[in-house]
């Protein structure tokens, strides 16, 4: 009897616990059901950005028709990315930009602005087959050959714009077309000694940005 009274103690107890990890697991299972359900019906933070919803070249005025918004998560967002359609109508590219292109103003060419720090330079480049070489938005660096020896008048140039026949305005350079001129982006420390060598045509290009 004493056995048989152990035997039906263990087995109540077996029952207890099998029924208590059963009514656990169900709690459980139900709590990442409800889990799941809360993380799909709560939208992910997203940022508004500013997409080309076309390819589109350098050089080319941009519309309302090639532009679109965008809702993106805020890692895939550049930190100056453009987040108003109208910020960017009337802006114009300064490279070339494919179909879903998030714009930043490192895209856009704003001749006649620059950013603090910075201005906007013509300079002469006569070789004809390096200005074939140059496009806008490309970094260069920019070298005198005025002495005895070379020296970097500045490496952190950007070129603005390149000449054209056609149009008018910012995306033209400040100098005649068949001299050469094109325009760029360069450090206003350096800026008068570029425009003094740069529109005498004693300033080399260097494709690249260089120390110095």
């Amino acid at each position: 009897m004493h056995a048989t009274g152990i035997a039906k103690a263990l087995r109540a107890v077996a029952s207890f616990v099998s029924w208590h990890r059963r009514a656990v697991g169900a709690l459980l299972a139900a709590s990442a059901v409800l889990l799941l359900a809360e993380a799909l019906t709560t939208p992910l933070p997203t940022v508004p950005v500013v997409v080309l919803q076309r390819a589109a070249a350098a050089g080319e005025p941009l519309t309302a028709a090639d532009l679109g918004a965008r809702n993106l998560p805020p890692d895939a967002v550049p930190d100056d990315a453009l987040t108003s359609v109208d910020d960017a109508v009337g802006q114009t590219l300064a490279v070339p930009a494919a179909a879903g292109t998030i714009l930043q103003p490192a895209l856009l060419a704003r001749a006649t602005t620059a950013a603090k720090g910075r201005a906007v330079v013509p300079i002469v480049v006569a070789d004809d087959e390096l200005r074939r070489l140059l496009s806008p938005g490309e970094l260069i660096s920019l070298v005198s050959a005025h002495g005895e020896s070379p020296e970097i008048v500045t490496g952190d140039a950007r070129v603005v714009a390149l000449p054209s026949t056609e149009g008018s305005g910012a995306l033209r350079a400040a100098a005649s077309t068949d001299r050469g001129a094109l325009l760029v982006d360069v450090p206003a420390s350096s800026a008068a000694v570029v425009a003094l060598l740069g529109q005498g045509g004693q300033l080399s290009v260097i494709l690249g940005r260089t120390n110095g």
